[in-house]
């Protein structure tokens, strides 16, 4: 469908994936030096291992999330099912192509044109270039001759495709079904390389038995959740995501206050980038916050548990009154309990112990950052959330609807403990290109939210005076002039001044000529 995309991914397993494969191993973030794989937080992000949870990209555009068992098999439906075995060691990001036996071999894309080509063939970009051209060198310059009169213009009906879907599981068998097809199609020379284009696009989604493995990032997280239930992440999109997270400052090491309404796919982003280092004081509504997200990440729960500090707004408004006042037993009264009871005083002491330790960092303050995707009221709890935040550190809000925000605004603006409260939008458009072409998709989703952005800043206490050279100018000011001036200024004087009378009625008073 799109040549350049075409043209990238058909490069793109063989040589960025082996350069990202090689180069990725190492980041850095500011001064610190970042592993890829953080030990003991999660799996390597460049390639396939066991135990992993990883986004299968299906060429119907489908998209799964599934997790990696060594010795399971993976379904995906109409497009057959793979051994999980046959996918470990390769880079994150390659395509493969499932064969007999339920053995998956890596090819090039999903949207490749020739039959099957090994990833370790090294070709040039001329070579794939004669190859797409030689391929769509039976085109039209506009589809004006094309009469779709339905199946007079295919030979090939739906019976003998169901034969030949029976001939094997493989995408050997998809491939010789479009080529036929292609073949029967009476009016396929006739259209231009474009409709050609989009022609094969439709049939590879449709008979094509192949996948692509992609690393499990905070976007195509919300891919995921996009395509299954926009509603879970607010109609959230990946560029306002990454607004959100740059306006935040989010960087590992940090103390944020968070209210995720997302799923938690806010919380997944921000550990992500986190890198396993820092907290996140969340604060919700119900018994529990709704963490579905954090299911497909692959840090453990000890992490979790460590970064994520959950704490209801009862808590959160009130942290002097709500803490637990704890009476821990001796030894010997602990010895004497009976093993039940052992465990769940255990148990209490460590619930305590956690919701007195987050109640102190509540009254200590001082986040670094507050960031904000809720449904509820912003200016109801501004109030409560603002003096937690530390001095010039960001105030980040999300919402769907930009009437929302601009009631937040207003509430900013009159607070000086804040500073220049902005809404911004973001949008990114996609375009269809072909050699020589270029133009947008005519449909697209309208989501994508806003973003209020504000600072936090502490009032000066005290009286402010202001200090400078104007005792200077002032007595400059004040000088004597010249008879000239005194002459010039005499004659530009109006001969009448206008007055303000007891009762408020202007009056042209005379003046005296001097």
């Amino acid at each position: 469908m799109e040549f350049l995309q075409i043209l990238f991914f058909l490069r793109w397993p063989r040589c960025a994936a082996k350069n990202w494969h090689r180069s990725s191993t190492k980041e850095t973030y500011g001064n610190h030096l970042l592993t890829s794989k953080v030990p003991g937080t999660m799996k390597s992000r460049t390639t396939i291992s066991a135990g992993q949870h990883v986004l299968i990209r299906l060429p119907s555009e489908g998209l799964r999330i599934v997790l990696l068992r060594e010795d399971g098999t993976v379904s995906l439906g109409k497009f057959g099912a793979f051994k999980v075995s046959s996918i470990l060691g390769h880079p994150l990001g390659t395509t493969f192509e499932i064969n007999e036996d339920q053995i998956a071999s890596p090819i090039k894309s999903l949207t490749s044109v020739e039959d099957k080509v090994e990833v370790e063939n090294e070709q040039d970009e001329e070579t794939e270039k004669e190859a797409l051209i030689k391929y769509f060198e039976k085109s039209a310059e506009s589809n004006q001759d094309i009469i779709n009169v339905g199946l007079k213009i295919q030979k090939l009906d739906n019976k003998q495709i169901d034969e030949l879907k029976k001939l094997g599981a493989s995408s050997e068998i998809g491939q010789k079904i479009i080529e036929q097809i292609i073949a029967g199609h009476a009016a396929f020379d006739k259209k231009t390389v474009f409709s050609q284009q989009k022609y094969l696009r439709r049939k590879q989604m449709k008979f094509l038995r192949r996948f692509q493995v992609e690393y499990l990032g905070s976007s195509q997280l919300l891919q995921y959740f996009i395509e299954k239930d926009m509603q879970k992440v607010l109609d959230m999109s990946e560029e306002t995501l990454g607004l959100l997270l740059s306006y935040a400052n989010v960087r590992p090491g940090g103390r944020y206050l968070v209210l995720d309404d997302t799923s938690g796919v806010i919380i997944y982003a921000m550990m992500e980038r986190m890198q396993g280092k820092g907290q996140i004081m969340l604060v919700h509504e119900n018994e529990h916050p709704n963490l579905a997200a954090l299911r497909y990440s692959d840090y453990p729960e000890e992490l979790q548990e460590q970064m994520i500090t959950p704490i209801s707004w009862l808590q959160f408004i009130e942290p002097e009154d709500e803490k637990i006042v704890w009476e821990e037993l001796s030894q010997q009264e602990i010895d004497e309990l009976k093993p039940n009871k052992k465990l769940q005083y255990h148990r209490r002491l460590k619930k305590a112990k956690e919701i007195n330790d987050a109640l102190d960092s509540v009254i200590r303050g001082n986040f670094d950052a507050l960031i904000s995707c809720t449904t509820l009221s912003i200016p109801s709890f501004l109030p409560h959330v603002i003096e937690r935040v530390g001095g010039s550190r960001p105030l980040v809000f999300y919402s769907t609807f930009k009437e929302l925000l601009l009631e937040a605004q207003h509430e900013l603006t009159k607070d000086k403990r804040v500073l220049a409260p902005s809404i911004f939008e973001t949008r990114a458009r996609i375009y269809q290109t072909i050699q020589g072409r270029l133009h947008p998709l005519m449909t697209s989703r309208g989501y994508g939210g806003y973003v209020l952005w504000a600072t936090r800043v502490i009032p000066a206490g005290g009286h402010i005076q202001a200090v400078g050279k104007g005792s200077r100018k002032k007595a400059k000011s004040e000088a004597p002039k010249s008879d000239e001036e005194m002459k010039e200024k005499r004659q530009e004087t109006p001969l009448f001044v206008a007055t303000e009378s007891s009762d408020r009625d202007v009056k042209d008073v005379p003046m005296e000529q001097t």
